[in-house]
């Protein structure tokens, strides 16, 4: 299985996020997994037992899509646009980010839109600045990258992966999310 992985968790090429703004279309619009590399850790996250490629430090990965579903239309490139200036509410990576930098960047959750949708406003594009400074991407194809994530969440140190990972710092992460997100419902 680790061989398989190389491409993802032993890159030979990290892929800076500003490499990628203007360049989308070298995201394969296929079926993937994708690891997010930093140079500059976020305040709080540890990095004890994380994966190292030169100075860059893996801290999360992600799928695309998400689940079996033959009808759905959603590659790798669709998910990095989400993360890379989508909103808040549509990447888990933003929102734990935009908790974690939220004094350093002054950033402030608060509900948007008819539906009340939880952004960091205006602060998206400070955040998506930060990410494009500090952040790195990896990826691989793989047609059932559902079944590879799970492995890889037992296998590795994913600080800022949620669900189903039993990293210690998952506890801080998902209480830094829910006080943001109940301070921004009060105001």
């Amino acid at each position: 299985m680790e061989d398989q992985l190389i491409p993802l968790l032993r890159p030979m090429t990290i892929v800076p996020v500003a490499n990628l703004i203007d360049q989308r279309n070298a995201v394969p619009a296929e079926s993937g997994i994708y690891g997010w590399w930093f140079k500059t850790l976020p305040p709080q996250v540890p990095s004890a037992g994380c994966l190292q490629v030169d100075d860059w430090t893996l801290l999360h990965i992600g799928i695309s899509p998400s689940g079996h579903n033959p009808k759905t239309t959603r590659h790798l490139r669709h998910r990095l646009n989400d993360h890379l200036s989508g909103g808040a509410n549509r990447s888990t990576l933003r929102m734990s980010l935009g908790c974690l930098l939220s004094e350093q960047l002054n950033l402030c959750l608060a509900p948007h839109g008819a539906s009340k949708y939880l952004t960091f406003g205006a602060g998206e594009q400070r955040l998506s600045h930060w990410l494009t400074q500090h952040t790195g991407i990896s990826w691989m194809l793989h047609s059932q990258p559902w079944e590879l994530k799970p492995i890889i969440l037992k296998q590795y140190s994913l600080p800022l992966n949620i669900n189903n990972n039993d990293h210690p710092f998952v506890a801080t992460l998902k209480r830094l999310r829910e006080q943001a997100k109940l301070q921004a419902r009060l105001e």
